[in-house]
């Protein structure tokens, strides 16, 4: 029976070789971005993040970004609106909470990673 559907778009014999580059691309990168590699190789972000052999290097991906955009928005090397723009995109968010004392109330806010929340 003749396989159907469409062809994968890297060959299986050539995979090793696309995550070799993918690896690279992550240690030789600042601040990694799936998206950008994605485009440099002619796929889009969604074919990465199908394809399971590619899982734990979109999570060392993301753990490089998250570091290297939170670091560099405390010390000002990055626009700290540009920072908090590129993590929310990550899952991270701000999360509010009040506090009130009898007549003053407090606000304060936190701002948590995807880890961070246990369903509060």
């Amino acid at each position: 029976m003749a396989k159907v559907g469409r062809p994968p778009l890297v060959p299986e014999v050539d995979m090793p070789l696309l995550l070799e580059k993918f690896e690279r691309y992550i240690q030789e990168t600042e601040i990694p971005i799936i998206a950008e590699f994605a485009y440099q190789n002619g796929f889009g972000k969604q074919y990465f993040q199908d394809r399971e052999e590619f899982s734990f290097l979109i999570k060392k991906a993301i753990a490089k970004k998250e570091a290297a955009l939170e670091r560099g928005a405390l010390i000002g090397a990055i626009n700290p609106a540009m920072a908090i723009f590129s993590l929310k995109q990550l899952g991270w968010r701000d999360k509010q909470q009040v506090e009130h004392d009898g007549n003053s109330g407090v606000m304060t806010i936190v701002f948590a990673s995807p880890e961070d929340d246990h369903g509060d």
